[in-house]
């Protein structure tokens, strides 16, 4: 069921942005770096594409190449209950220098079918590189915060955290254990675990009256989509 809703949520959004005009291309990998958060659910995802294609002693060597990748304080929906609740959220800082991502060769996203949701939303209408940043509408910002809340609250109580701590974590499930044997370091999902966080529900988005008339269609796209009969917004919502 989540992962017939995590695919309702990236056809809607993929959907949603194919009216605007993107600079992205194959081979333009700026934006592919080791900073790329996501939920076990999407985990799932990567992981039994590697399987499905064979491709376990690769990917454990992937994992094994990572470099320091960043360690959020605190999930999107956390940040998103401290600012509802009119506090200030504590500044993120990443002090290491950004390293491409390992599962990146010759300009390409080897995983590109199965990427997480913090991939499928970084555009820019600009080619960009290291030194300009993507350039985006504030529209296309709040609906991928949005939408990245939801995702969240979709896979609410299991790991979320940086794609590299997230994945190695999760190899200690039993289906996925033949990646693990594969490691050069047996040790790197044990220790992985500990920076995760768990997702949490959604306190509320963090959309201000003009951002919600923007998103609200994507949105609605998404929580009127049926499944067995259910709207979303009632799964999400607890509907049995």
């Amino acid at each position: 069921m989540k992962k017939r809703i995590l695919e309702i949520i990236y056809t809607a959004f993929a959907e949603w942005t194919a009216v605007e005009r993107w600079a992205c291309t194959q081979g333009c990998a700026t934006c592919c770096t080791q900073n790329v958060t996501i939920t076990a659910l999407e985990g799932a995802q990567i992981l039994n594409h590697v399987i499905s294609h064979g491709n376990e002693q690769w990917f454990a060597e992937k994992l094994s190449a990572r470099v320091m990748p960043f360690h959020p304080s605190q999930t999107m929906n956390e940040y998103a209950q401290i600012c509802l609740n009119g506090d200030e959220p504590p500044e993120e800082s990443c002090t290491e220098p950004v390293q491409a991502c390992p599962f990146l060769e010759s300009g390409s996203c080897t995983i590109y079918e199965v990427r997480p949701f913090s991939c499928r939303c970084f555009l820019s209408q600009e080619r960009c590189t290291p030194s300009r940043p993507a350039l985006v509408e504030n529209k296309h910002l709040a609906a991928s915060t949005a939408v990245s809340q939801l995702i969240e609250h979709l896979g609410q109580f299991e790991y979320w955290g940086n794609m590299l701590d997230v994945l190695p974590a999760m190899l200690d499930i039993s289906k996925f254990q033949n990646i693990r044997r594969h490691l050069k370091d047996p040790s790197l999902a044990d220790n992985c675990r500990l920076q995760t966080l768990k997702a949490k529900p959604l306190p509320g988005f963090l959309l201000g009256p003009d951002d919600y008339q923007e998103v609200a269609p994507l949105l609605e796209e998404v929580f009127n989509a049926k499944i067995e009969g259910k709207t979303v917004e009632a799964i999400l919502n607890g509907a049995a």
